[in-house]
């Protein structure tokens, strides 16, 4: 399972997700914690991952095919973050090759935080894949809640560095921290770079300090060695302009993921529901 937090230093194991059970439904959860913040509000990237785990996780059970992020969309209100985050999955489609859902994210309050999309593809395993694990539900439970929460800024424990925040490129080594169980950036820690090249440009363009709500994904291809750089183009002039980010691997020269963002001023987060 491409999502299962099996590595103690993998920072997505980190982020203090956990799952319960309600009926044949997986439950992720997240109480927002301040590293997991920007300027009051739950990261988008976290809420990815989020989406990407209830989504994931559940169709992810074949022991012969990973199941593969092919897109991911994240639609989230400028709020501050509430004492707890819900997230709940929804098959739209699941057939031999792929699968298409919806995600519902919710406060303790049943308030709706975000919303997001997601598809996914299925790929056999390869003999030289890294073995895929399996466990089952309540393996699944016992292991989220398990595992220590980090307690630096997520741009800090990812390694982010800024190479030039004026156009939105920053640079991050490849590390074990970052990677999934098939041995690939895992997706929402590619979402955490280029909502970080988003934030740079956007509040160096606005003159205000700006949030990420929306980020919009596509996968295009595996990590080879790093380190992973973005690059970044501006859609429009105000605040709310639209920005493309390509997350490109130096060693390969291939694109590995595209994104297109958007944010707010963080003036205009709103109070905690």
């Amino acid at each position: 399972m491409t999502d299962l937090p099996v590595n103690v230093d993998s920072l997505p194991a980190q982020l203090g997700a956990t799952i319960r059970v309600d009926g044949d439904d997986l439950l992720l959860e997240v109480e927002p914690r301040p590293a997991l913040l920007h300027h009051g509000m739950i990261r988008a990237s976290v809420l990815a991952y989020l989406i990407d785990c209830a989504g994931g996780i559940p169709l992810d059970r074949d022991p012969d095919a990973w199941t593969l992020t092919t897109d991911l969309t994240v639609k989230a209100l400028p709020l501050s973050a509430p004492e707890r985050v819900t997230a709940q999955f929804r098959v739209l489609r699941a057939g031999r090759r792929s699968a298409t859902g919806i995600v519902d994210l919710h406060s303790q309050a049943g308030i709706p935080v975000a919303t997001g999309a997601i598809g996914f593809t299925r790929v056999p395993v390869s003999p030289g894949d890294p073995p895929k694990p399996y466990l089952s539900a309540m393996d699944i439970v016992d292991r989220f809640a398990s595992l220590p929460a980090v307690e630096v800024p997520l741009r800090e424990a990812a390694g982010i560095e800024i190479i030039d925040a004026t156009a939105g490129v920053v640079e991050v080594p490849l590390t074990s921290a970052l990677l999934n169980p098939a041995g690939t950036v895992q997706g929402a820690m590619a979402a955490l770079i280029a909502e970080a090249a988003a934030e740079d440009v956007l509040t160096h363009r606005a003159g205000q300090d700006m949030v990420v709500t929306d980020l919009d994904i596509r996968y295009l291809d595996r990590t080879s060695a790093g380190p992973l750089r973005t690059s970044t183009e501006v859609l429009g002039d105000g605040p709310d302009a639209s920005v493309t980010v390509e997350l490109s691997d130096c060693s390969s020269g291939k694109i590995t993921t595209l994104f297109h963002a958007r944010g707010v001023p963080a003036s205009k987060v709103g109070d905690r529901i």
